[in-house]
């Protein structure tokens, strides 16, 4: 019940009319009725949306072009889908599907974890999974990642499928096997006819069938891109690289993964002829160690198999190691190294890290990371020695450095491969005009433009078209729009965290980046609460 004194006044009037109400003026005695006071409606806006705590920003993009890229992000700890995982409203987060490479998201509160491994994958590229960070540097809010995948028509990249049917019961008629072509990339599995095709519950799988193989040539930075995130545990006594990789997934038309045989099929993959075990290079009849893969879990195992190293391809300069396994997954034959205990830092001088900071990537056959350097860091290490342990990064490792902004602009780019444990020197050449701009967030019941909403909580994120997001520092409602090519056009979007009239709770727009300020106002679906 509201009661305020258009009532009580109501009420007096009433009163009056009821004292009068009964006796008419023709003296009929008709009842006057009391008149009945209309409803007061009252318009109840949202709850403003709480400011955001941590926010980690993750790019899925092209690691050749860094254009982004629509992907199936799922989120894993410990070998299962992740529970501690949210988005900025709260909601568990466990697989998503980003149209523009972004996801956005934030860990359950009362949760302790320090990184989550995340799975991408894509249409025409190679899926792999990540180490994601989520402990931010000193005085930052944010956390900002790209996650590059590696199309499967890449130089470097051997892809091929075939496809088969299997009978009622999974048990294959004929062999099945699937070859790249000839050469450093090269990949290949095989399938014996008898053998029985099931999924991880280990039933049969029967139907249309695909087998895809791809390979990478290990003699360039190819396979070390597509090769998942911790080779090797934190505690492992020896530390492994990858040197040579075959990735084997096959599905019957429904989707449904082969995961197991009933009994072994090969598999095969290239290996350069100068990898080097017990200080010699690899010779025919050699033995390397083998691991994989589980995508659906995020973790790497040791297998019981060898690959044994076969014949020598003289033309590639490489060797076709061969195994045997009774299950389908990423594999990678391996060598052990002597660890990078230093880490990998850069020494920058030149001009200063601009606000968003920038990206460092390495590429090589010994080494392909991704880390980023902030404008306010008290060092700039790029992989600390425990991650150069997880990955397998060497003594002697080298690589090609490359030094991007959010715009996808170079900054630096070393000549060739260079050595990287250690400190790598870096000057920074801007290569461009950059300005900076306020963008103002407001938002206001669209039946009754005169009930606002604060929006110093809504998520704001910004970019070049088909460039990875960057997200927006702010208060009050009001943002920063960092570190923009001067004369460029923008997309801004807007994640106000209440219900638009428009639908959803997202809103977009562009700008131009000229220094000035630019605003969006928002329409909130607001109730409307009718009390007498």
């Amino acid at each position: 019940m509201f009661t305020n004194k258009k009532t009580l006044l109501a009420m007096s009037v009433a009163s009056v009319f009821a004292l009068s109400g009964c006796s008419s003026d023709d003296d009929k005695n008709e009842v006057v009725p009391d008149p009945v006071d209309p409803p007061v409606t009252v318009i109840v806006p949202p709850e403003a949306p709480a400011e955001l705590g941590l926010v980690v920003n993750t790019s899925v993009i092209d690691s050749a072009t860094t254009d982004v890229v629509d992907a199936t992000v799922t989120f894993l700890e410990d070998g299962v889908v992740s529970s501690n995982i949210v988005d900025v409203d709260g909601e568990a987060l466990t697989t998503t599907t980003t149209e523009d490479g972004s996801v956005t998201f934030t860990v359950k509160d009362g949760a302790t974890l320090e990184e989550v491994t995340v799975n991408v994958t894509a249409d025409g590229y190679v899926g792999k999974t990540f180490a994601v960070s989520l402990v931010a540097e000193e005085g930052e809010t944010s956390i900002d990642q790209v996650l590059p995948l590696t199309s499967k028509t890449a130089e470097g990249i051997a892809d091929t499928v075939v496809e088969a049917t299997v009978e009622a019961g999974g048990t294959t008629s004929a062999p099945i096997e699937a070859a790249t072509e000839e050469g450093a990339s090269s990949a290949s599995a095989t399938v014996p006819a008898g053998v029985i095709l099931l999924d991880e519950n280990e039933e049969p799988v029967s139907g249309e069938i695909s087998l895809n193989v791809t390979g990478a040539d290990a003699t360039s930075s190819a396979a070390q891109s597509i090769v998942p995130a911790n080779i090797n545990d934190a505690d492992a006594e020896t530390t492994v690289k990858a040197v040579g990789v075959a990735n084997v997934t096959m599905t019957n038309s429904e989707g449904k993964k082969i995961k197991k045989f009933s009994d072994p099929i090969t598999v095969s993959m290239a290996i350069p002829s100068d990898t080097m075990i017990n200080g010699e290079a690899i010779q025919t009849g050699d033995m390397l160690g083998l691991k994989s893969h589980n995508e659906d879990t995020g973790l790497w195992q040791s297998e019981t198999n060898m690959v044994t190293v076969g014949a020598l391809n003289a033309t590639s300069g490489t060797y076709t190691g061969s195994f045997q396994t009774s299950h389908l997954t990423f594999f990678a034959s391996t060598a052990p190294v002597d660890v990078c205990s230093s880490g990998i830092s850069v020494a920058v001088s030149g001009d200063d890290v601009p606000a968003k900071g920038l990206t460092v990537s390495l590429d090589s056959s010994d080494a392909s990371y991704t880390s980023k350097i902030s404008s306010n860091s008290s060092n700039n290490i790029v992989v600390t020695s425990g991650q150069a342990k997880k990955e397998g990064i060497s003594s002697s490792a080298t690589a090609s450095v490359t030094v991007t902004d959010g715009n996808g602009q170079v900054w630096f780019e070393s000549n060739g491969e260079v050595d990287v444990c250690g400190e790598v020197p870096v000057v920074l050449a801007n290569p461009v005009t950059y300005t900076s701009e306020d963008f103002t967030v407001t938002a206001a019941c669209s039946n009754d433009s005169t009930q606002t909403i604060d929006m110093s909580g809504a998520l704001v994120k910004y970019s070049l078209a088909n460039k990875k997001k960057v997200v927006a520092s702010g208060s009050g409602g009001t943002f920063s729009l960092a570190d923009l090519v001067e004369g460029s056009t923008y997309n801004v979007t807007v994640n106000a965290r209440i219900p638009l009239s428009t639908g959803g709770s997202t809103a977009t727009t562009t700008i131009t980046a000229d220094g000035t300020a630019e605003s969006i106002a928002l329409s909130a679906v607001c109730e409307t609460v009718t009390g007498s």
